[in-house]
């Protein structure tokens, strides 16, 4: 079979390249009697070329955000919680802590306490979940140190100095004392207009039982900082 070199080369070029895109070039590079079979190939590869960028487009942002949600939950909680099913409490939790400090893969393990309480200020009270850590062993499990815009986790560690009113006299002149440290979330802490320094008084419903009936338990912790973790619920 004879051809001209021209025609020979084109061939041969054609024959290198992937059948797919042969088959497309053929259908693009239509005769000119037949350019209603271009325009059509042209507009149908544009339309599933814009599909699928937008397919790609959505599942990148699903997954972004996918990422990101997770990243703020176990930001504030562990990835794995143990309890005794059996009771509120786990008496031996330091021991348990050494031996799931042995499991391969784990990381770090902090011990902690996960209680309702109502918060109270002056001008509002709010009922919230009250977490007690271990401030030393807390930032080594969840990314609390990290989501502090006041304050430090280690200001928990030490009693905080601030003036209150005598116990038996509210109304008296202010008196310089050490009140335990307490972290508020960023959405709680505007609700209760309390800021890094001021007190609050945590109640707790479960205290002793005299002649009056229930009598709650209360205690002044001083605010010693404030996190954002991004989850309204959380803060």
């Amino acid at each position: 079979m004879w051809c001209s070199f021209r025609s020979c080369v084109r061939r041969n070029n054609l024959l290198a390249i992937p059948y797919e895109i042969f088959v497309g070039l053929r259908y693009l590079r239509a005769k000119r009697r037949n350019r209603t079979i271009s325009l059509n190939t042209f507009v149908s590869v544009t339309g599933i070329t814009l599909g699928v960028a937008a397919l790609i487009g959505t599942v990148g942002i699903m997954t972004g955000f996918k990422e990101d949600i997770q990243a703020k939950i176990l930001g504030t909680t562990a990835h794995i919680i143990v309890q005794d099913r059996m009771k509120d409490g786990m008496g031996d939790y330091d021991a348990v802590a050494k031996q799931l400090e042995t499991v391969p893969d784990v990381v770090a393990v902090t011990p902690f306490i996960l209680k309702q309480v109502m918060l109270t200020t002056q001008g509002s009270a709010q009922g919230v979940v009250l977490r007690g850590i271990d401030p030393e062993r807390e930032g080594f499990v969840t990314a609390l140190a990290h989501n502090m815009v006041s304050g430090r986790l280690e200001d928990l560690s030490q009693p905080i100095a601030v003036k209150l009113p005598p116990p038996d006299n509210p109304s008296g002149p202010l008196q310089s004392s050490e009140k335990p440290g307490i972290i508020l979330g960023k959405e709680l802490a505007l609700r209760l207009g309390a800021f890094v320094g001021d007190t609050v008084s945590v109640v707790s419903p479960t205290g002793t039982i005299s002649a009056m009936g229930m009598v709650p338990k209360i205690r002044i912790f001083a605010v010693a900082g404030i996190f954002q973790s991004g989850m309204y619920e959380y803060d």
